[in-house]
């Protein structure tokens, strides 16, 4: 587990277990704000959905950013408007994934100095969780381990740099980028506190086998401990991703048999 001060946003491969990123409370017991009670935006009073993982979600009234703490919640700012990216992905569509199905249940838009990209958290059947990257029609799935395989076992974040080979959790990758972006805006639920206009810095690999992978520094660059994350590319199709965005001129989505 990173360090508080060093809190990797994605994190939540071992949620719910006393001290670890999933431990919303902050401490290994006491009362947590059930998923069944109803929650409202303090900003506006509108009804607002926390389940499951989530610690934050976007009020679909006002834009605030509404996270939870214990049994209180509270407002941390509201996000900027998403920029239309063309992303066909929608909040709410339904696939699977090696036959495990999982909901889009949230949003991230990221941006970064090449411009921007969206990070769509999934909730799995099985209770994991992962990320949906979307970037220029290219997408991948990728999923958190333990991030004790990792720890003080890889460079640091300014010592990786493209086109540099590394073992990580047993596999041969290379390094494809190194960078640090902000959050731009949200949608839907997120598993993590999602401050607007919070920064944060990954390095992303790929292996030789088509494995995708990727270490989060949370938004601190200078420790040792980064949250990893392997998956691999899909396809909308792959995935049976429905419904899905319909653009003129393209053929309707069908929904998978």
């Amino acid at each position: 587990m990173s360090p508080p001060d060093h809190h990797d946003p994605h994190a939540q491969v071992l949620h719910g277990q006393p001290g670890h990123p999933g431990d919303h409370s902050g401490h290994g017991g006491g009362n947590q704000l059930s998923t069944e009670q109803p929650v409202f935006c303090p900003e506006c009073g509108a009804p607002v959905q926390l389940r499951g993982t989530a610690v934050s979600a976007v009020c679909e009234y006002c834009d605030s950013t509404v996270v939870r703490s214990g049994v209180d919640v509270q407002l941390i700012g509201k996000v900027s408007a998403l920029i239309d990216n063309g992303s066909p992905v929608l909040l709410h569509s339904k696939g699977k994934l090696d036959n495990v199905p999982f909901v889009v249940d949230g949003r991230l838009q990221v941006q970064y100095e090449r411009g921007t990209w969206n990070e769509w958290f999934l909730n799995f059947a099985d209770g994991t969780i992962g990320w949906l990257a979307d970037a220029q029609n290219q997408f991948s799935i990728l999923k958190p381990i333990d991030p004790n395989q990792v720890a003080g076992r890889v460079p640091s974040f300014h010592e990786l740099s493209p086109g540099q080979p590394i073992r990580l959790a047993g596999r041969m990758l290379v390094v494809v980028d190194r960078r640090g972006a902000a959050y731009k805006g949200a949608e839907g639920l997120l598993p993590f506190r999602a401050e607007p206009g919070m920064q944060f810095y990954g390095v992303d690999l790929r292996g030789y086998s088509e494995e995708f992978a990727s270490l989060d520094w949370g938004n601190d660059p200078d420790h040792d401990q980064p949250i990893p994350y392997f998956g691999r590319a899909v396809t909308l199709r792959d995935i049976g991703l429905f419904p899905l965005r319909r653009f003129e001129g393209w053929e309707p989505a069908r929904p998978p048999a």
